[in-house]
C-alpha cells in the first residue's frame, strides 16, 4: 500500500509521521510531501527523532506538486503544527505525531 503523508511544509510533522508509519509496517510504501516545502528538516526535530533511533539527517522536504497523487492508495493529512523551539517541546510534538500516526495506521 502506498501512503502519501501530506503537510504544509514537509519539514517537521510530515516527515516524522512518515518515518513512524514506515516503522509500523514494512509493507507500507510511505512518502511525505508538502504544499509549500521548507528548506530542510528542523534540526531539533532531527535530534528528537534520533532519540527514537530514527535518523532523519539528510532528509530534504519534497514538493507535492512533483508527485502524481493518483499513484497513492491513501493520503494522510498530517496535522499542521508549528515546529517548537526547545528540545522538550520537540519531544512532546514527536510523541503526539507518533500517536496520531499510529491511530492512522490502525485505521488502514
Amino acid at each position: 500500500m502506498k501512503v502519501l503523508v501530506l503537510s504544509e511544509h514537509d519539514d517537521c510533522c510530515g516527515p516524522m509521521a512518515a518515518a513512524f508509519l514506515r516503522d509500523y509496517s514494512p509493507k507500507l510504501e510511505v512518502v511525505s510531501a508538502g504544499r509549500s516545502p521548507g528548506q530542510a528538516m528542523a534540526p531539533l526535530m532531527i535530534e528528537a527523532m534520533c532519540e527514537c533511533l530514527i535518523d532523519m539527517r539528510g532528509y530534504r522536504p519534497c514538493d507535492v506538486s512533483a508527485l502524481d497523487v493518483s499513484d497513492f492508495d491513501v493520503i494522510y493529512e498530517c496535522p499542521d503544527l508549528p515546529c517548537p523551539t526547545g528540545i522538550q517541546a520537540c519531544r512532546d510534538l514527536r510523541d503526539r505525531i507518533k500517536n496520531d500516526s499510529f491511530l492512522f495506521f490502525r485505521s488502514l
